[in-house]
């Protein structure tokens, strides 16, 4: 609880520093580097980082945000298939619990489940994805965003320009079984202090895709059922220039999703009458102020409220209905010291409160207090850099009773037995990179993160699952690599990333259960995984506008489950392939644009246990893409046609819920 209170006088920083350092109108800024060299930055970073910008989409063929996913070394997609079906990110096999996930700087949560449903974020208002792993170059972040193995960052296109007129990008995607993808982007400024910008889309979709199931030596054409999908998202963002030194961002986000939800594929059992209805609105907002040349102050603030209805109309007695909502708030202090050009120093302190009201919890209404708090340090001496950060974090955790009936003598806001005992935990980091030749673009990086995963309100609370004793996931991750590109050699440019990995889980959480309707979950797994991830990027300039590039990367994973001796002891985990990759071949010109893209990974198994019938076969998936702009009178568009999968292969990525086979997809998009 001191913790907390040490938030308190935080919040006044702003009009102390203010009161001491009076910032006039003609002060000018010292440069910020907003955007930066993603290359530069991936290839001096102290950990692995890398990303994918908006213009590298176009050219890589990628038609949505799990596609571009698959281009990212180390990722596990979790894809239950279609337009509409959930995906979630395991990263260098830890989970999708492991994987934080901030949108526009800000790091997004599920109190309930742990995971971040991607599928929600359309690739039309994302102007670049980011992907750091056991560790973050970037000091200045509030500290939940280093409170996990690894980040994503999405960041999304804001208007920026206090110069910019009314503008604006329309755009429609259509596709096979009835997929329908309207997108309206709008942005202006006025007196250049303010900008605001905003964005629409709409996603329907009837996902009906034929499948081919498989039992022996028969097979059966079939097509997926129950799977309609209505899902519309929209926000607006504000830029406000206090002055030369002081700005206020904000962001509004609400995301609504009506969808079917197809379930499991057997043979003679091919339906399902569920349906979920998930509902989120947030608002957040950052201030940033330059205080002086040496100190700047950040402070962070988001409310967000989610929903989820879920309806099961079958007969039985199977579960009819269950409905949550959970709501955060959430504040960050951060502050940044450079007290000479080569260190850097950081401080940030966080508060978060998350609550979830549910129908089948143990707890009606667990609770959380969270407080976060990190202290680090970067320093460039020479060719070296270092870099080392500490997280303390506190716990302090609860549920209230809710009233059966008017008639109940229960205080509503009686605290229940069966709580999650309060938690403190230290995690410390170091990473550090050096370049051996002055003269040459090739550095060696090392790091190591300790950190550890809270557990979740469904593991905690869950009915006939949940464990309220549950203690926190701890991991250690170890990394080295090497990044080089070549330099001087035009028309050629070669950019290579090599890193060799060790993750150590402890106190892993699992569910083992006691019979066919009641698990338990507890802290008994241990995971030892060990791996290589490589990246590769080929472009060689032909003149006259042509480009012909070559872009991949593989992913080498042994996940070995060390929870149990005897025969299960060593399997890899489940879900988690050996060998993962893809490769995109593209060739830009005046005339039509083409990529050719190969995307696939090993067997996998379906359970820690690998019974019988539970190993998933291998896949590559090819896929081709084909792009143009083009002038009608005076206005510019851009004509866009994808072929996924193209050989029409038949697969799951989990078992039981088939991918869809070939397909395709037409855009055409303007700007005014």
């Amino acid at each position: 609880m001191w913790g907390m209170l040490f938030l308190i006088p935080c919040s006044f920083l702003p009009i102390l520093a203010q009161q001491q350092h009076l910032v006039q109108e003609s002060d000018t800024l010292a440069n910020v580097d907003v955007t930066g060299n993603y290359r530069v930055r991936e290839m001096k970073s102290t950990s692995p980082q890398y990303t994918l910008s908006h213009g590298s989409f176009s050219r890589f063929g990628v038609t949505d945000i799990s596609d571009a996913l698959h281009r990212l070394p180390g990722i596990t997609l979790r894809d239950y298939g279609g337009a509409g079906g959930m995906k979630t990110v395991s990263v260098r096999g830890l989970g999708a619990q492991n994987t934080g996930v901030s949108y526009d700087g800000i790091a997004l949560s599920d109190c309930q489940t742990g995971q971040v449903d991607l599928q929600r974020y359309t690739l039309d208002n994302i102007s670049n994805l980011r992907l750091s792993v056991a560790g973050n170059d970037d000091l200045f972040v509030p500290a939940r965003n280093v409170s996990s193995a690894t980040q994503l960052a999405i960041t999304t296109q804001v208007e920026t320009d206090l110069t910019a007129p009314l503008h604006g990008l329309a755009s429609l995607t259509l596709g096979s079984w009835g997929y329908t993808h309207p997108m309206l982007q709008m942005g202006t400024s006025w007196r250049e202090r303010f900008a605001l910008s905003g964005a629409v889309d709409f996603v329907y979709a009837e996902n009906d895709y034929p499948f081919t199931l498989t039992n022996v030596q028969q097979q059966v054409k079939e097509r997926r059922t129950n799977s309609r999908m209505n899902q519309w998202h929209g926000e607006t963002n504000l830029l406000f220039k206090v002055n030369q030194r002081n700005r206020l961002t904000a962001k509004l986000y609400y995301y609504d999703n009506d969808r079917q939800l197809p379930g499991m594929v057997h043979y003679y059992t091919n339906e399902s009458h569920e349906t979920l209805h998930e509902r989120n609105a947030f608002l957040q907002a950052r201030w940033l102020s330059f205080c002086s040349d040496r100190f700047t102050f950040m402070v962070n603030g988001k409310f967000n409220w989610a929903s989820s209805d879920y309806d099961n109309a079958a007969a039985g007695g199977s579960l009819g209905s269950a409905t949550y909502w959970q709501r955060e708030a959430y504040t960050s202090v951060s502050m940044l010291y450079t007290p000479a050009d080569w260190l850097s120093m950081n401080y940030a302190a966080d508060y978060q409160m998350n609550n979830l009201n549910g129908s089948l919890t143990q707890a009606s209404r667990p609770y959380r207090h969270s407080v976060l708090q990190t202290l680090g340090a970067k320093a460039v001496v020479g060719r070296f850099v270092f870099l080392a950060r500490g997280l303390y974090a506190i716990y302090q955790n609860g549920n209230k009773a809710k009233a059966i009936d008017s008639g109940s003598s229960m205080n509503p806001n009686q605290t229940v037995s069966g709580t999650e005992p309060d938690e403190a935990n230290f995690a410390p980091s170091f990473s550090t990179s050096f370049q051996p030749c002055a003269n040459e673009q090739f550095y060696v990086r090392a790091s190591w993160k300790h950190i550890f995963r809270m557990p979740t309100f469904n593991e905690l609370y869950y009915y006939h699952l949940g464990n309220p004793m549950l203690l926190p996931e701890q991991t250690s991750q170890w990394n080295v690599g090497l990044t080089w590109q070549n330099e001087n050699t035009y028309p050629l440019h070669v950019y290579l990333t090599a890193d060799a990995y060790i993750n150590n889980v402890t106190d892993k959480i699992v569910s083992i259960p006691f019979n066919m309707f009641v698990w338990h979950t507890v802290n008994i797994g241990k995971v030892r995984i060990y791996g290589f991830d490589a990246t590769a990027d080929f472009s060689l300039s032909l003149g006259m506008n042509h480009t012909l590039g070559l872009n991949g990367n593989y992913s080498y994973q042994r996940a070995k489950n060390l929870s149990f001796q005897g025969k299960f002891y060593g399997n890899q985990i489940a879900y988690t392939p050996q060998h993962s990759g893809s490769a995109t071949l593209y060739w830009t010109n005046p005339w039509l644009n083409l990529s050719a893209t190969a995307s696939g990974m090993s067997n996998r198994w379906a359970t820690n246990e690998h019974t019988a019938g539970t190993e998933m076969g291998g896949f590559v998936e090819l896929s081709f893409s084909a792009y143009r702009d083009i002038h009608i009178a005076t206005q510019p568009f851009t004509l866009r046609a994808s072929m996924l999968n193209a050989a029409n292969l038949q697969y799951d990525i989990v078992r039981n819920y088939p991918m869809p086979g070939r397909s395709w997809k037409l855009t055409i998009s303007t700007k005014f």
